[in-house]
């Protein structure tokens, strides 16, 4: 993941075909969570598979198909298209996160209105280790 501005990468994970992750955020309406659930495909692209939410607002998913309901949630199964990426504004309104692993990431202490820019690129196995432990 990096930011677009400055092309800085601010998350760097080894991913697998097969792995997910979730974005969650506040529905800058409707004000109440939305958790879209991601796959990682062979083709290293992103493909989304579900999306959860409280009620119904401008922006979520058609309910016409694949719906259930489950522990006050309503679940949206897609066949949308794989995404070689996704992007979006930060904004302290909407507490965007993202979790891959169990690992959280938060959103609200990057700037405003910076973009992101989430997607999956092949890098040496080195680049994690050197950025997650940094040159010691």
């Amino acid at each position: 993941m990096r930011g677009k501005r400055d092309g800085l990468i601010v998350f760097l994970r080894k991913v697998s075909p097969g792995e997910g992750f979730e974005f969650s955020y506040i529905h800058s309406v409707d004000k109440t969570p939305v958790t879209g659930y991601f796959l990682i495909t062979s083709g290293k692209k992103i493909k989304p598979v579900e999306t959860r939410f409280e009620s119904y607002g401008p922006g979520l998913p058609s309910m016409e198909k694949d719906v259930t309901f489950e522990g006050g949630k309503i679940k949206v199964k897609t066949d949308a298209l794989e995404m070689e990426y996704f992007s979006f504004f930060v904004s302290p309104m909407t507490g965007q996160a993202m979790i891959f692993k169990g690992e959280r990431l938060e959103f609200s202490s990057f700037k405003e209105g910076e973009v992101m820019t989430i997607g999956v690129k092949s890098y040496p196995l080195f680049w994690e280790v050197i950025f997650r432990y940094g040159s010691r």
